[in-house]
């Protein structure tokens, strides 16, 4: 399997350097240096990364192509050889040391997000796309709508939705959509028969084994970091649809207005919300600095403050932090609401768990995703509800969710 991946890889690799020639032209001095960083998840599985450096200075930030995701690690310090990046919003980081000419690097990916952080290996070369061979010029017709599942015939058996485009060169973009929020940028290839996707944020290494049956039908494997991986069984069908949002997260008591008390803001004090008295159209936005699915909502919540801001929009974000350190946690916070230009207050709300999350809302039937989006009207009840997030990457799908967030906010401001 490690064969084939790898030559999946490469020719991945070779694309990724035809696409981006028009982008190392417009960077200083015209170039920049491409490498492959290789993760090691497990003793049978890496994934291969797409990486580039402005210069050939320890103190160059590295840039990470994660599919149409373009994201910058930034120099958080020295120690000795040793050059510690740090993820945007995220806290991870990758601690390497250069060779003398950086063509190479070694070190190490720590995910300290996990209540024990986990470190795996990460060995950067600098490549050459001559050194690539040309894709297979047979691709199968992969773009469209997937009905995928997740431990198919099994009690746990799960349903989501794949959604892929294709280019011409048989590389692939997209996602899968579940109900509790999508998968983000998948990206790879399919050839010779084979399906390869992956994403690789600070928290998140995703990668997707398929083989490909038919233009209708694949069966594979999806594996989660090191440790686990869960079979599948993919079906073309356009009419594929998951659950209705009003299924999965709802009102069990209407009337019931929202009071969050014994929050506590990122300068330490602690403070109360009645909703009912502040007279304001609210978006709660239920967060963790561990979801990368927040990142995306995040994202999106900012630019509408700035355009629903002014008619009377209020957004806060109720954070839940891994661990039990307060101090800490807000750290996190604060680095997530630096990264991201957040411009609305983030409050630490608890630990990160469904149940705490569940606790300031006994007006709902629980809490079963991070993140998850609460719109509270000027009274201070509960008129609409979103569970999980559908972002960039699920294509209409977040075009027709930023619709509905929009009109659901016109709708309770000018009501």
């Amino acid at each position: 399997m490690r064969n084939a991946i790898f030559g999946i890889l490469f020719i991945f690799l070779n694309s990724f350097l035809g696409h981006t020639q028009d982008y190392f032209a417009t960077q200083p001095n015209g170039v920049l240096l491409p490498y492959i960083a290789e993760i090691q998840l497990n003793d049978r599985l890496q994934i291969q990364v797409n990486v580039t450096l402005a210069e050939k200075n320890p103190k160059s930030p590295i840039t990470i192509h994660n599919g149409k995701e373009v994201y910058q690690l930034s120099v958080k310090k020295r120690i000795g050889d040793t050059i510690v990046y740090q993820f945007p919003a995220q806290d991870a980081e990758w601690q390497i040391a250069y060779n003398d000419d950086f063509s190479e690097a070694r070190g190490w990916w720590i995910n300290y997000n996990k209540k024990v952080p986990v470190r795996y290996p990460v060995h950067l070369y600098m490549t050459l796309s001559e050194m690539i061979p040309k894709p297979d010029t047979n691709f199968p017709e992969l773009f469209g709508r997937w009905k995928v599942l997740f431990e198919p015939g099994t009690p746990n058996e799960e349903v989501l939705v794949g959604v892929f485009q294709q280019e011409m060169n048989g590389r692939i973009f997209g996602s899968f959509l579940s109900e509790t929020g999508d998968y983000r940028y998948l990206h790879g290839y399919a050839a010779n028969g084979k399906l390869h996707l992956q994403t690789y944020t600070g928290y998140w290494a995703f990668v997707v084994e398929a083989q490909i049956n038919s233009n209708d039908e694949m069966t594979g494997v999806f594996y989660s970091g090191g440790k686990s991986s869960t079979q599948f069984k993919a079906i073309k069908d356009e009419t594929v649809q998951l659950r209705d949002e009003a299924e999965l997260t709802y009102l069990i008591k209407r009337d019931e207005r929202v009071v969050l008390n014994n929050l506590i803001k990122l300068n330490g004090r602690k403070t109360n919300l009645d909703f009912s008295k502040k007279g304001q159209v609210t978006l709660i936005q239920i967060m963790g600095t561990w979801c990368p699915n927040c990142i995306d909502e995040t994202n999106l919540l900012r630019t509408l403050k700035e355009s629903y801001g002014p008619k009377g929009l209020e957004i806060i974000a109720l954070g839940f932090e891994v661990g039990a350190d307060t101090k800490k946690q807000r750290s996190r916070l604060k680095k997530f609401a630096k990264d991201l230009e957040v411009n609305y207050p983030v409050y630490l709300a608890g630990t990160s768990s469904k149940e705490a999350a569940a606790a300031y809302f006994p007006m709902l039937n629980g809490i079963m995703s991070f993140p998850t989006s609460i719109l509270v009207d000027r009274q201070g009840k509960i008129i609409a509800i979103h569970t999980g997030f559908s972002g960039p990457a699920t294509g209409t799908a977040y075009t027709e969710l930023v619709q509905k967030f929009k009109q659901e906010i016109e709708g309770a401001l000018y009501e």
